[in-house]
């Protein structure tokens, strides 16, 4: 077998031009990048002529008072404010049982039904999440209506999110209309 030397060096030089090419390449983007980040740098690259531009703020209509009275929308909280970390804490007996069940929420889905789906159980209703060192007070779905009232949310998550949207709705839906 004959190796061909001069075919040989002449990959190997390519090579090289290939990895300068990529080098430079990189070296490029990686200035591109510092460049974008870097606002005040930036500025001296894009504009060569420093020119100071006046620009007018837009008129702007001041907003239309509507007839609201003054303490309509500042509703007294009866609560007091203790230092309560919620994560810490355990599970204790809730003889009261749950607030709603499969059967008096429209929004439990069949798939996530447990009892339509053949749990046999029902003590894990009949648990609640104490925190250590402070009240949790039992939801009061009216009071959360009121202060609520005339207010816009917007609930944003995954399939968790959508369990603890589902559940707000149906302690929600035991208010009496």
């Amino acid at each position: 077998m004959r190796v061909n030397w001069i075919s040989f060096s002449t990959n190997k030089h390519h090579h090289i031009i290939v990895k300068l090419a990529v080098v430079v390449l990189l070296l490029g983007l990686a200035f591109r990048l510092f460049v974008a980040h870097y606002k005040g740098f930036a500025s001296d690259l894009e504009s060569p002529v420093s020119e100071k531009v006046q620009v007018r703020a837009p008129y702007v209509e001041p907003p239309v008072l509507v007839g609201i009275s003054e303490n309509e929308d500042h509703i007294h909280l009866d609560v007091i404010t203790e230092k309560c970390d919620l994560f810490k804490g355990d599970w204790i007996p809730n003889p009261s049982g749950p607030s709603y069940t499969n059967e008096s929420c429209p929004w439990i889905e069949n798939h996530q039904n447990c009892m339509k789906n053949g749990r046999p159980d029902f003590g894990y209703l009949y648990w609640k999440w104490k925190p250590h060192d402070c009240q949790l007070p039992r939801f009061n779905a009216e009071r959360f209506l009121e202060l609520m009232r005339n207010k816009a949310w917007a609930l944003i998550g995954d399939s968790i999110s959508r369990n603890h949207a589902q559940s707000l709705l149906c302690m929600l839906s035991t208010v009496c209309t």
